[in-house]
């Protein structure tokens, strides 16, 4: 007995006390929107619904505009999505941008549309909030008509978190649905 003690006790691992293994664990990082993430805003018949598009290279109010004027593609037309934006019209240009807000030119050809106008504030707010942190209800978009005209300053309205609007007031008749 005494000679298998002997044997038990020179194994060859001492007593080193416990290992340094780094920091105690901290939870998962958090994770930021990746920079290629471009969000537009189209209508459906709970309102404005966030759609995300990936943008190459770095993204701009000026790509979400863009963006927005391409319409609702394939499968979110499936989803019931459309927009009132003229796909035949250019798109909006932007013509200024500060911390917070953004200056946009509506060209001719965008005619008097609500819900178009709600698209494209929407879509510009969203992306002055990821260009600066500016938070969406609270990013300003002034709107020009025609060079020269008159500025109108808008503001996202959504209800907070959910990123919907209340219903459109128009009628879906004459969006662009495909």
């Amino acid at each position: 007995m005494l000679a298998a003690l002997a044997l038990v006790s020179a194994c060859g691992i001492t007593d080193s006390g416990p290992a340094q293994a780094g920091p105690p664990a901290a939870g998962l990082p958090e994770q930021e929107r990746p920079a290629d993430v471009v969000h537009v805003y189209f209508s459906s018949p709970l309102g404005l619904e966030r759609v995300s598009r990936l943008e190459r290279g770095p993204n701009s109010p000026q790509d979400a505009l863009n963006r927005l004027r391409e319409g609702p593609d394939e499968a979110e037309r499936a989803r019931g999505l459309i927009s009132f934006v003229p796909r035949n019209a250019p798109a909006p240009t932007v013509t200024g941008q500060r911390r917070g807000s953004v200056d946009v030119l509506v060209p001719r050809g965008w005619g008097t549309s609500r819900t178009a106008l709600r698209q494209l504030v929407c879509t510009a707010a969203d992306a002055v909030g990821t260009a600066d942190g500016t938070r969406i209800g609270e990013a300003e978009v002034r709107v020009r008509r025609a060079p020269g005209g008159a500025t109108d300053t808008q503001r996202c309205e959504l209800n907070p978190g959910s990123g919907r609007g209340p219903a459109p007031l128009e009628s879906n008749e004459g969006a662009e649905t495909t």
